[in-house]
């Protein structure tokens, strides 16, 4: 059984985000392990203009504040832990992330996004699975 020091979760605004936030603080309790909570504002689709891109940098900040603010109080008293909050394509961001930080251990929901996003960009869980310098463990 590995034993995992640096675990990461990366999270949205859903459902299943939390839950494999909850399952990351469950194994980073056994493992007295570190975790990385992660949020990434996409800022691949707004590139029309300035404007576009302003009010998707506002937009996408207040909701990695929200989804943070949730994330730590989940968190909070029960492990060691560190919040991020990043600008940057989701998939190529966590995985740049991991390999940076020695993450031991990705853990993620299977899904973030509605069905026409997966299609358009991909899945990120699919992506982050396939280039992952680590172990990941997906959550439904």
């Amino acid at each position: 059984m590995d034993e995992y020091k640096k675990i990461l979760v990366p999270v949205d605004e859903s459902n299943q985000s939390y839950d494999a936030l909850k399952e990351a603080v469950s194994i980073a309790q056994r493992n007295e392990a570190h975790l990385y909570i992660l949020t990434v504002t996409d800022m691949s689709v707004a590139t029309v203009d300035a404007r576009l891109i302003q009010y998707a940098k506002e937009v996408g900040e207040e909701n990695a504040k929200r989804t943070l603010d949730k994330a730590s109080q989940m968190v909070s008293g029960k492990i060691d832990h560190t919040t991020k909050k990043i600008e940057g394509s989701p998939k190529v961001t966590i995985v740049q992330f991991a390999k940076e930080a020695g993450i031991d251990l990705i853990v993620m929901g299977a899904t973030g996004k509605s069905a026409v996003e997966r299609v358009l960009v991909g899945s990120t869980t699919s992506y982050v699975i396939a280039h992952a310098p680590c172990n990941v463990m997906v959550v439904r």
